[in-house]
């Protein structure tokens, strides 16, 4: 879990900054999503990251669409972990929304309302105290590893 903490802290901070530019120019941030590989023999993973391009009329897009688009992705790439980040709306202003998982069962999901001005971008506290397990709430990023079984502490 703490390797995908890792993982995921380090993608919230790029999104923040992009969310943060695209605000700036007057635009919405499209979904992103990183596939990080563990290769064998490297000290360091393989990262590459997406945007996922949201027509115009679609800003409302069904996280089933999205959750199909990433799951088709990850059965041709095998990811060892995928995050994933968007923008969304609730009653009360804009919220980044994020999610983990990666392949041995770790799931988590994080929500930061923020505020725009004229000049920046205002994060507030993250909802929840930060990163959460969704329990049996299903995420979008699931059905990417659905034949994934999760591998016991230790194992």
């Amino acid at each position: 879990m703490e390797r995908v903490l890792t993982f995921a802290a380090r993608f919230l901070e790029e999104v923040r900054e992009d969310i943060s530019r695209c605000k700036m120019e007057g635009s919405d941030a499209p979904p992103m999503i990183r596939s990080v590989h563990e290769r064998p023999g490297h000290a360091t993973p393989e990262y590459r990251t997406l945007t996922i391009p949201i027509p115009d009329g679609y800003g409302g897009l069904s996280p089933d669409v999205l959750s199909g688009a990433i799951a088709k992705f990850a059965a041709g790439k095998k990811p060892d972990c995928l995050l994933l980040a968007f923008e969304a709306e609730n009653g009360d202003g804009p919220l980044l929304i994020a999610e983990a998982r990666c392949r041995f069962g770790t799931r988590l999901f994080w929500m930061q309302p923020y505020t725009v001005t004229d000049t920046r971008v205002e994060w507030g506290e993250p909802l929840n105290h930060g990163w959460n397990d969704p329990g049996s709430e299903e995420m979008i990023l699931d059905a990417a590893f659905s034949s994934a079984r999760p591998v016991a502490a230790g194992a």
